[in-house]
């Protein structure tokens, strides 16, 4: 009898160990449920806040298929959150003339934001940054610019893809986000080729989470 105890003893033992072991497992777990429920981005209050601020251009040479024309875009990327720390990867923009018609790129280095933080980026946009390949300009999408440029008034639109990263504490998502901003008019100054406007108030993109 005497020599089955230690044996009993030992069995109730890891048993204890092994409950003991499973109920703190389901608590830590609930506890990230609970924690990545609370702190995680949420659709209707996206962290990342997109403004266009700015849009000049120079340069304009249709005749030189645009190789020289600059495009000057500056935007805001605002962090709102007050818990999360956000960062942007390197990515490329394009820009579109009217909607569909792509046009130019910039490349835009990588970026962190804290919470409650905020940086204003100048996007430079030439066809150069586009790489070996570039954007495919058709001949009647120059000629609209060519009267575009001859009544003084243009449009353009920015398209972005990001990939974003959020973080708090041990936790973190990340996403692949498709900003839509709004169409930038501008007017141009006659012969020049150059342009530009600062908007009143800023264009703001809608960012889906």
């Amino acid at each position: 009898m005497a020599n089955g105890e230690p044996k009993s003893y030992s069995g109730n033992l890891q048993l204890a160990l092994t409950i003991l072991g499973t109920a703190t497992g389901m608590i830590i777990l609930i506890v990230g449920i609970t924690m990545a429920s609370r702190y995680a981005p949420k659709p209707q209050q996206q962290p990342l806040i997109l403004k266009i601020h700015s849009i000049t251009m120079s340069g304009l040479n249709v005749s030189c298929f645009l190789t020289e024309t600059r495009w000057n875009v500056t935007v805001l990327f605002a962090n709102r959150n007050s818990m999360l720390e956000m960062s942007i990867h390197s990515f490329e923009s394009s820009l579109y003339y009217n909607y569909s018609n792509p046009i130019s790129c910039a490349v835009v280095e990588a970026m962190h934001l804290g919470p409650k933080k905020q940086r204003l980026v100048e996007m430079q946009f030439k066809r150069a940054q586009c790489g070996e390949e570039q954007p495919y300009v058709d001949d009647w999408v120059l000629e609209r610019i060519r009267k575009d440029e001859i009544k003084g008034e243009m449009s353009f639109v920015v398209g972005m893809k990001l990939r974003v990263s959020y973080r708090t504490g041990i936790l973190g998502w990340d996403y692949d986000l498709n900003p839509h901003c709004p169409k930038l008019d501008m007017q141009l100054v006659p012969s020049t080729g150059n342009g530009g406007i600062i908007f009143d108030h800023p264009k703001v993109c809608l960012v889906p989470l």
